[in-house]
This record gives structure tokens, C-alpha cells and sequence, in this order.
């Protein structure tokens, strides 16, 4: 935040307005000034819910996906069915 407050927590990247494909999407293609954060931690709480206005955004950074940091060391990632233009295509 501007304040040098952090905030960490999960945001939906699915907008009705425009299309979303990454994070920086909603700051950049959304003209909503507000954006929800979910099971948000901010001063030492916890899951919670904040609205924040984009304004006072500093900085973002998305985590890496939680699955593939669970994934262990030796584990083959699954295999790509490939593109769904691809798969209709097979079929």
C-alpha cells in the first residue's frame, strides 16, 4: 500500500467488465476503482474481506500457484491435453 502497510490475499481475476487473464489485467483493463481481496492478512488479522481502492496500491505480486509448490522434487508435472482449439479438433 502506499502507507508501506502489506496486504496479502487471493483476488478474482474473473471480471464481467473486461477480460482478465492476469493480475496486472485488473489494474490495467478494469475501470472499476475497487478491488476485493479475499482471506485477505493486513495488521496481523486474518482472513478477512477488504475493499481497496486501487489508488492506494503501491505494489503487486502474485504468489506462485499453491499445487505446484506442494509438488515434490522428483514429480513429473501432469501432461498437457494440449489447446481446447486442439482437443475439438481430435474429436
Amino acid at each position: 500500500m502506499v502507507d508501506g502497510s502489506l496486504v496479502q490475499g487471493k483476488v478474482n481475476i474473473y471480471h464481467d467488465e473486461e477480460v482478465v487473464q492476469r493480475v496486472s489485467d485488473i489494474f490495467t483493463k478494469v475501470t472499476d476503482p475497487f478491488i476485493v481481496v479475499f482471506d485477505a492478512t493486513a495488521e496481523g488479522k486474518s482472513g478477512r474481506v477488504l475493499i481497496m481502492n486501487k489508488r492506494n496500491i503501491a505494489w503487486v505480486s502474485p504468489e506462485d500457484d499453491p499445487a505446484r509448490q506442494e509438488r515434490q522434487e522428483g514429480e513429473k508435472p501432469a501432461e498437457s491435453r494440449g489447446s481446447l482449439m486442439d482437443r475439438l479438433r481430435s474429436s
